[in-house]
């Protein structure tokens, strides 16, 4: 075939075909990138016995408002693990907390204050922690076919009343002027989480937590949620309370 015949206006429909099926696959790559994965379906009856996260936390309180972000372990019943860090990375403070025992671990200074929940100072937002015992227990965090609200009576005459949603989520519940609300689930595992947790006690003091890449239902090991007291002085908890009141 002569040269000649190829000439601009045969080669344009073929130009553009290509161009057309290099847009179809860019789009459909795109398509393939963007689009959700589906959620993993939750377990019935699947509960949190162990739980190991990153968490952005902030407390207000009458005195003011603080926050920062850290990691959290925690074993089912009672056993707690939290440490904060500083912008810098380093740790400011380590809370530990197993039956009704409490270890607050300074590492910069040296010094663990020792003692029970009721020892917490009031001031500072310390307090809220002693709900966190509350949030875990109780309530299935999934309770298919249930919706509305649920009142129950524990061993010691307290009432708590849960609050599910239509798939049977528990969204929050109260006893004696204490609230926990739970937003954003995920299935982890197909154990139900929510990435964030917001508790208010009855004295107004208001915790929020976020939780960055939950493992949940993974071995914690007892000696990290152990407090290691070598080498630290070892003060009561009441004297905590004292360097807030002293603020």
């Amino acid at each position: 075939m002569p040269v000649t015949d190829w000439t601009p206006h045969r080669r344009l429909p073929v130009a553009y075909g290509f161009l057309f099926l290099l847009a179809l696959l860019i789009l459909t790559t795109l398509g393939c990138a963007t689009a959700p994965k589906p959620r993993e379906p939750f377990i019935p009856g699947a509960t949190v016995e162990t739980l190991a996260s990153g968490i952005s936390l902030s407390v207000t309180s009458l005195e003011g408002s603080t926050g920062g972000t850290g990691y959290l372990l925690y074993r089912r019943p009672d056993s707690f693990h939290v440490v904060m860090l500083t912008p810098f990375g380093t740790t400011a403070l380590e809370f530990f907390a197993r039956d009704d025992r409490v270890t607050v671990l300074v590492p910069s200074k040296g010094i663990a204050y020792v003692g029970s929940f009721g020892d917490l100072p009031a001031k500072g937002g310390l307090q809220g922690w002693r709900m966190m015992r509350w949030v875990v227990e109780g309530d299935p965090l999934f309770a298919p076919g249930t919706t509305g609200t649920v009142e129950r009576t524990d061993a010691e005459g307290r009432t708590t009343v849960a609050r599910y949603d239509g798939e049977g989520l528990l969204q929050g519940k109260t006893s004696g002027g204490s609230e926990a609300v739970y937003r954003d689930y995920q299935s982890v595992g197909g154990v139900p989480f929510p990435a964030t947790i917001e508790l208010t006690d009855r004295q107004g003091v208001q915790v929020k937590i976020s939780f960055d890449e939950p493992e949940v239902n993974a071995p914690v090991d007892d000696g990290a949620l152990t407090p290691k007291l070598e080498g630290v002085t070892i003060l009561p908890l009441a004297r905590l309370a004292e360097a807030y009141s002293s603020r």
